[in-house]
């Protein structure tokens, strides 16, 4: 399972290194760890299964990382790596002649990954996690081309803006930790009264308000312009 997140991830360091050494190989070696994700993630679709399969304590405050690869997650885990492998297909000839083509691939890289990541495991805390590596490489692709100001505020923009709803889905993990001691929200489905009517509502409140934020919605869509800009 974890696959469906490493292969991606070493893909985008091996971009990034191709990128600075071999720049000829750099669209061939993001086509073929970008494929390989895909294929990947698609062989874990018969075998999903809603029993957490990989725990990590790491403890504290952290809680234990969990990652269950239940129905819904790897069908949008096959989704982001087959239609990423696709985006990383069409940047062969929509971004020949770029400079810095490693850094532009490992970045796409890294964010199917964290992409693969959000949707596979059970922590609040480490989906938080994943949901911050998505908004710096959104950053970061937005303003790839570092020498237009443009780009630079648009890419500034979008990451101040989804920052808002991000402190709301990190308000929601908390809430859940203090009233369970654990991240995990298959504890939540299982027993949704574990939380009072209140705080399940700020909860609820503070994960869309990540989730608006980060797809443009309501007052929070006026960072997509700027990012169509760059």
């Amino acid at each position: 399972m974890l696959s469906t997140i490493a292969i991606p991830w070493l893909g985008a360091l091996a971009a990034w290194i191709s990128g600075r050494f071999f720049p000829k190989l750099v669209h061939t070696v993001a086509i073929v760890f970008s494929v390989a994700a895909g294929i990947a993630s698609l062989v874990l679709i018969p075998l999903g299964t809603k029993n957490i399969q990989i725990s990590l304590p790491v403890g504290g405050a952290f809680g234990d990382f969990t990652f269950a690869p239940d129905g819904l997650g790897v069908f949008l885990g096959a989704v982001a790596t087959v239609i990423g492998s696709l985006a990383v297909i069409f940047s062969n000839d929509y971004m020949r002649g770029e400079e810095q083509l490693g850094r532009y691939y490992a970045f796409v890289l890294f964010f199917i990954g964290a992409m693969v990541g959000l949707v596979m495991t059970t922590s609040l805390l480490l989906m938080f996690v994943f949901w911050e590596i998505t908004a710096l490489c959104s950053y970061a692709l937005i303003a790839f081309h570092n020498d237009d100001p443009k780009a630079v505020r648009g890419g500034v923009k979008a990451l101040i803006i989804t920052q808002f709803g991000g402190i709301g889905f990190l308000a929601g993990a908390l809430i859940l930790f203090t009233q369970t001691g654990s991240y995990d929200i298959q504890v939540l489905i299982a027993n949704p009264a574990i939380l009072s009517a209140g705080l399940l509502s700020w909860m609820a409140f503070g994960c869309l308000a990540a989730a608006a934020a980060k797809s443009a919605q309501l007052q929070c869509q006026t960072w997509l312009p700027d990012a169509m800009e760059a």
